[in-house]
Formats: C-alpha cells, structure tokens, sequence
C-alpha cells in the first residue's frame, strides 16, 4: 500500500510539473508573440522607434571589458546616460556599455564638435557650423543642418532634441525636434545674443539664456520654454553675464560670472552663493543633486579649491585643493578630483574617503560603475589595487 500511494505521489508530481512547463510555455510564447506584434507595429508606424528597440535589446546583450581602446584621438567631451558612456573626439562618436563593450563608433565628421545627451539620444553639433546629428545608442538617426551658426543644442529626457543658433531677422532661434526627429517648430527669440540651451532634469522644459548690454552693463535673459505645448512659458533677467544653468521643475540654479542664484520661474531670486572674487574654473552637477564647482587657476594651484552646494545653493562642503585640478566629477555621493597622476574622492561633505593612483599622462575622470580614468589611448577602470582608503 505504502508503494502504491507513493508511486501515486510521484505521478501527480509530474502531472503538476508538466502543468506548469506548458504553463510558462504558453505564458513565453505569447509574450514572444506580442513583442513580435509591437516590433511590427512599431516599424510600421516608425522607424526611429523600431531602431530604439533594436538599441533596447543590443544593449541587454553586448559584452565587453576594460581597459577599451580609444583608436580616433582624444575624447573631448563625456556623458554618461542610459547606462552607457557617450565619448565624443574631433572625429568620432563612440558608445561603451558598463561592462566596457564598444556598442558604437561613428565618424560624424563635424569640425568643433559639441555632445547634448540625455537617455539613449545624443545630438553632435558644429559650435559656429550649421550641421548636427542625432543618434541613439547604437545609430545615427538623422543628420540634418540650419540656416545660421549653432551656438548650442539640449536632449531632454524623452528624446526631443533643441538647437540654438544666432538669427537674421531675430537674434536667436532654436529648431526643435521631436523624437522621431521631426523637426516640430523654430522658437524666435529678440532678447540679446544667444549664449546657450539648457533642458530641464524634469519634463519637456529647456532654458535659453541671452546676454544683452545696456548703459555698459551685462545682463542675461532667461527664458523658459515648453516643448510639449511649443510655448514660451516665461522669462526673466539677471544683471551680469550667463555661464551655466541647471533647470528644475520649479526653479533654476542660474551661474553668472560673479556668483550662482535659484530663481523661481517668475524672476524671483530664493537664494545667491556669491564667489568673492574667486575665479571660476569648472561646475558640474549630477542631474538633480548637488553641484560641484572647481575655483581658482592652475596657473597659480595654491588658490584652488571645490565647493559643493545643494540645489538650494546650501554649501554642503568645502575642499581647500591647493593643487591643480585637471578634472572634475560628481556622482550622487563622491566629488572626484583629477591631479596629475593621481584621483582624489571626497564626501559631498568635502571628507576625502579615497584615493587612487593612475598614469600620469591621464587627462579626464568619470564615475560609470567605477572610477574611469582616460588615456591618451585607453580608458582605464582603477580597481582596488590602485585605491588607498583614508581613514
């Protein structure tokens, strides 16, 4: 009896079993079935989208590692985004995943190029021509050119892509696609030369900044504009010149030659970080946190220093250098510090925690799933052997 019953154990065991192979059979083929349904929908309605898809799962199987050659000259600018770094050089766009796969390499062939990413598009753009391009991950999507000298060019986070240029009957204009790379409409502004585009870290908002003279002093119009509703949603001015600015949903951090400032988006000023006659040599934010700005000159390396500021340009940290920078970098919670040789992690706080030892001929720093150093030749990820820990 005991056999039998066990055998009948077994039985319905192995019925159970195949129950639910052909159920997870059943559930794979039908999502095999409407992926294939979407892929075709998809292509047939657009074909951006389908090459997006076919980026989507590129990515999901590339393989790679460091170090990652870099063949076509020195990289001049560097985004990380959509878990993959964007490298741009005077000759090449080129895309590595975080394992260190090359997913893609593109001669655009752009004198004095400049890089606008966000998500998986990047627009490459002559600084002073009249052509750009827009790519994915994987592709060039579009090439495309406008009347006037491209000043600057912004990616929001869904795709559409702004390129900012001088006027002929206006002052400035910016060109507007969406992410199919329509191109949508053409913003005309008439408030002082054109010094760049700046999309938010939220939504389908860029700023544009311009700079006008009036009585032998600067001063710089910001205005807010909606992509999604193609309007210009308002603007104010700031006396002083425009350098930088990192839009938030509400408000912006404005950087000005002589000092930063959050402004609502009617004008009104919530806070100022003032530089004191400290010369600004670099500023860079993780998208949404805390901004990160390199002050003084190497030319004289005992006045450098880093300060660390909230959104709400609250000083977080402080780090008195006094060596020359080479490099900045945040992430959400180190500030990285190139110096000859050698890269330098503090805290927000400014608490140097890490240091790491690298070639001496390095040139440029990113955090990207680990401290990437480049080479004239190589980009390198430092392990721990080149890591001391402070304590």
């Amino acid at each position: 009896m005991a056999i039998e019953n066990d055998n009948e154990i077994a039985r319905a065991r192995k019925a159970k079993r195949r129950r639910v192979i052909r159920r997870r059979a059943g559930v794979f083929l039908l999502a095999v079935f409407l992926f294939l349904a979407i892929v075709v929908g998809v292509s047939m309605y657009s074909t951006v989208m389908s090459y997006d898809i076919r980026d989507f799962f590129r990515n999901l199987v590339t393989f790679g590692s460091f170090p990652v050659d870099i063949e076509n000259g020195t990289v001049t600018e560097e985004a990380v985004s959509a878990k993959s770094l964007f490298l741009l050089s005077d000759s090449t766009l080129k895309v590595v995943s975080g394992n260190g796969a090359e997913m893609f390499e593109y001669p655009h062939g752009i004198s004095n190029p400049g890089l606008a990413v966000s998500g998986n598009r990047a627009a490459v753009f002559a600084r002073g021509g009249k052509s750009f391009k827009i790519f994915n991950r994987t592709m060039l999507l579009y090439s495309g050119s406008v009347q006037n000298a491209i000043i600057s060019a912004a990616v929001t986070q869904s795709g559409k892509v702004a390129v900012l240029t001088a006027g002929d009957v206006y002052t400035c204009e910016m060109s507007v696609y969406n992410r199919n790379c329509e191109k949508t409409f053409t913003w005309y502004g008439s408030e002082g030369f054109p010094l760049g585009v700046y999309p938010s870290s939220y939504g389908n908002e860029v700023l544009v900044m311009t700079v006008s003279s009036r009585d032998g002093v600067l001063y710089t119009t910001v205005t807010r504009i909606d992509l999604n509703s193609k309007t210009e949603k308002s603007s104010f001015e700031l006396e002083g010149l425009g350098v930088n600015a990192f839009p938030d949903s509400d408000s912006a951090v404005i950087f000005l030659d002589d000092r930063c400032v959050r402004c609502r988006y009617d004008g009104r000023v919530e806070a100022t970080y003032t530089f004191d006659g400290r010369i600004l040599m670099d500023v860079v934010s993780d998208p949404g946190k805390d901004i990160a700005i390199a002050f003084g000159d190497n030319k004289r390396s005992e006045i450098n220093s880093v300060t660390v500021l909230t959104r709400k340009l609250v000083t977080a940290g402080e780090i008195d250098f006094r060596e020359q920078i080479d490099d900045l970098w945040v992430s959400s919670d180190r500030v990285f510090i190139l110096n000859r040789g050698k890269v330098s992690a503090y805290s927000h706080s400014g608490v140097l925690q890490e240091k790491y030892s690298c070639d001496f001929s390095t040139y440029s720093v990113v955090y990207f799933g680990g401290v990437l150093t480049f080479e004239p030749q190589y980009i390198v990820k430092l392990s721990r052997d080149n890591r001391e820990v402070i304590d």
